[in-house]
C-alpha cells in the first residue's frame, strides 16, 4: 500500500497520535470558544447593519459627490455600490469563518489558535474607525467577547492545557 503523502505544515491541523489520550478541555478554553462564536455571530450581525447603509440614501449621496470628482472612465454608482456590499459580504464571510475556525482549534487544544484568535480580535479594531452608534455596539459587543476569549486563553489552567496537549503531539 501506498502511504499518505507528506505535507508539511499539516501536522498543526490533524490529529496523528488519535489513539493518545488528550487532556479534557478547561472550562475556561470552552468559554473562550463560545465567546469567539459569539463575535463570529456578531460580526455577522454587524455586517448586516453595513450592508443597510451601504444601500441607503446617505451611502448613496456619498458616493455620488465621490463618483463626480472622479476624471476618466469611471464606474456607474450602482457599480460603486454593488461594490460596498460585495467587499462588506466577503469580509464578514472571512472574520467570522475565521472566528469559528479559531474556536474549533481552541478546543482541540492548538496554542496558534489564541495567537491567531489574538491577532484577528486585534485587526477587528480596525472596525471601529468610522463606526456610528447605535449601529457600532454589534462592533464593540464583538471586540468585547473576542478580548474576554482571548484573556481566557492565557489563563494559567488554560495555558497549561495548551501546554499539556502540544507535549502529547511531539
Amino acid at each position: 500500500m501506498a502511504t499518505a503523502p507528506k505535507i508539511p505544515g499539516l501536522s498543526a491541523f490533524a490529529d496523528h497520535k488519535s489513539g493518545a489520550p488528550r487532556p479534557a478541555t478547561p472550562r475556561f478554553v470552552t468559554a473562550a470558544a463560545w465567546f469567539l462564536c459569539l463575535a463570529a455571530v456578531m460580526q455577522l450581525i454587524a455586517s448586516v447593519f453595513a450592508i443597510i447603509h451601504s444601500v441607503s440614501p446617505e451611502r448613496r449621496a456619498v458616493l455620488e459627490a465621490q463618483h463626480a470628482a472622479m476624471t476618466g472612465n469611471t464606474p456607474s454608482l450602482e457599480a460603486l455600490q454593488n461594490i460596498d456590499v460585495i467587499t462588506v459580504v466577503l469580509s464578514a464571510l472571512v472574520t467570522a469563518g475565521a472566528y469559528a475556525l479559531f474556536s474549533i482549534f481552541l478546543l482541540k487544544g492548538r496554542s496558534w489558535a489564541r495567537l491567531g484568535a489574538g491577532i484577528l480580535v486585534a485587526l477587528t479594531f480596525i472596525q471601529l474607525v468610522g463606526v456610528s452608534y447605535p449601529e457600532g455596539f454589534t462592533t464593540l459587543a464583538q471586540i468585547v467577547c473576542g478580548v474576554l476569549a482571548i484573556a481566557l486563553c492565557y489563563l494559567p489552567e488554560s495555558s497549561k492545557f495548551f501546554a499539556t496537549v502540544k507535549s502529547s503531539r511531539s
